[in-house]
């Protein structure tokens, strides 16, 4: 646990993924992690909502992060290179995934989508790509925002069931993952 919360490299993304989904444990769990790696008491870290409901972070606003959560597993995105988004998903079909397709994603990527064999994980992995990429600005994809042209979006490993995605608006950075227990967080 100790890796997971010691100072950011210049150029990392970290990514924890919780056994938690819900979300005020992930936002408490957030706010657990934010004082650790500021070195600051936890009544001292401010998180507020922007208007389009990304959550911030009043004490340093070089500190960015995101938070997504799934079926019973979350994760906290935290980095210093620039905005970051994350997303997280149980693997399921969905049966309005077509219409999906046509409102939000590119002929090709839709073509590419609904002519696999396994079109359900592959509409799923596109999801989390896009909503990453949306998170970076803050928005939700349900409102048709426009993904980040700037962002960088990577795979993140998941846990069995679940794919996962983070975006960040720059194209150079690492991404260092470590899956942790809230009560592990909670004892911070």
């Amino acid at each position: 646990m100790n890796d997971a919360v010691r100072p950011l490299r210049d150029d990392e993304v970290r990514v924890l993924t919780l056994d938690s989904g819900d979300s005020a444990t992930v936002r408490d769990a957030t706010r657990r992690v934010l004082a650790a790696l500021l070195d600051a008491p936890l009544e001292k870290i401010e998180l507020y909502d922007a208007p389009k409901g990304k959550p911030l972070l009043r004490n340093d606003s070089a500190l960015h992060f995101s938070i997504s959560h799934s079926h019973g597993l979350s994760m906290i995105a935290v980095t210093r290179v620039a905005p970051v988004g994350v997303d997280i998903e149980q693997l399921r079909a969905v049966p309005n995934a077509e219409t999906i397709l046509r409102r939000f994603f590119t002929h090709e990527e839709i073509e590419t989508i609904l002519t696999d064999d396994n079109r359900d994980l592959r509409f799923i992995q596109a999801w989390t790509r896009s909503e990453a990429r949306v998170k970076v600005r803050g928005a939700s994809i349900w409102e048709a925002a426009t993904p980040d042209p700037d962002a960088t979006v990577r795979a993140l490993h998941a846990p069995d069931g679940f794919t996962a995605s983070v975006a960040v608006a720059n194209p150079a950075w690492t991404i260092t993952q470590y899956n942790i227990s809230v009560t592990d967080i909670v004892a911070l």
